[in-house]
C-alpha cells in the first residue's frame, strides 16, 4: 500500500517534470531519477521531492509567462475573433523626409511566422514612437488567420489605428475604423481589435 501511494504522488509530479524542458536548470532524466529515488525514501521524503519537482515546474511557468507578456497579443475581429500570442512593435525614423515608420506583427520575423498571421505598418508624420501617443493614423493591414488561406487586406483604404498609449517601452493601440477585404471571395469586413507589444 505504501508503495502504490508513493507513487500515485510520484508519477503526477514526473508527468509536470516531463512538460517542462529544463526544468529549474534539470534535464527530465535528472527529474525522474531524483522522483524514483524519492519513493524508496519514504513519504517524507517522496512529499520533499515532489515539492522541490512542482517549485521547479512552477518557475519554469512563471518564466513562460513573464515572456509571454513581453512579447504582447494581438486581439481581432474580422470575420471571427483571431487572437496571437505575440505582438512585435517597431518603429523606423526616416529622418531625411521627417517621417517614421510603425510596423506591429504576430511574428518576430519571417522565419518564425506562424498562422494566425497579423502585419500593421502605418507611415506617419513623426520621427519619434513617443510622439505617436494619442494620435490615430491610417495603416495598412494584412491578416491571414491560416497558412494557404484567404488573406484579408486594408490597402486601398487605410485601416485608422489609434495609438492609445507608449509607457516603458510597451506600445497599446487600438483599430478606431475601417473595412478588410477578402483576397478570395471580395467581401469587405469591418475590423476591430487591440495591440498590445513591446517596442523591440
Amino acid at each position: 500500500m505504501f508503495a502504490r501511494y508513493s507513487w500515485h504522488h510520484v508519477s503526477g509530479c514526473l508527468i509536470l517534470a516531463l512538460a517542462a524542458v529544463g526544468c529549474g536548470g534539470k534535464s527530465i532524466s535528472d527529474l525522474a531519477s531524483s522522483v524514483k529515488d524519492a519513493a524508496s525514501q519514504g513519504v517524507q521524503s517522496v512529499q520533499e521531492k515532489t515539492q522541490q519537482a512542482a517549485e521547479a515546474v512552477g518557475a519554469v511557468a512563471d518564466k513562460a509567462s513573464e515572456v509571454a507578456q513581453l512579447a504582447g497579443t494581438i486581439k481581432i475581429q474580422v470575420d471571427q475573433p483571431i487572437e496571437t500570442s505575440a505582438c512585435y512593435v517597431t518603429f523606423s525614423p526616416l529622418s531625411a523626409a521627417s517621417v517614421g515608420v510603425l510596423q506591429l506583427q504576430s511574428y518576430r520575423d519571417a522565419e518564425q511566422e506562424s498562422f494566425p498571421s497579423i502585419f500593421v505598418r502605418a507611415q506617419t508624420s513623426t520621427t519619434t514612437l513617443a510622439e505617436l501617443a494619442g494620435q490615430t493614423i491610417a495603416a495598412q493591414v494584412f491578416v491571414q488567420p491560416q497558412e494557404n488561406g484567404p488573406l484579408w487586406t486594408a490597402t486601398d483604404q487605410p485601416v485608422q489605428l489609434k495609438v492609445a498609449s507608449i509607457d516603458q517601452g510597451k506600445l497599446t493601440a487600438e483599430i478606431a475604423g475601417g473595412n478588410l477585404v477578402n483576397s478570395q471571395t471580395g467581401a469587405s469586413q469591418t475590423m476591430t481589435g487591440t495591440f498590445e507589444g513591446m517596442v523591440q
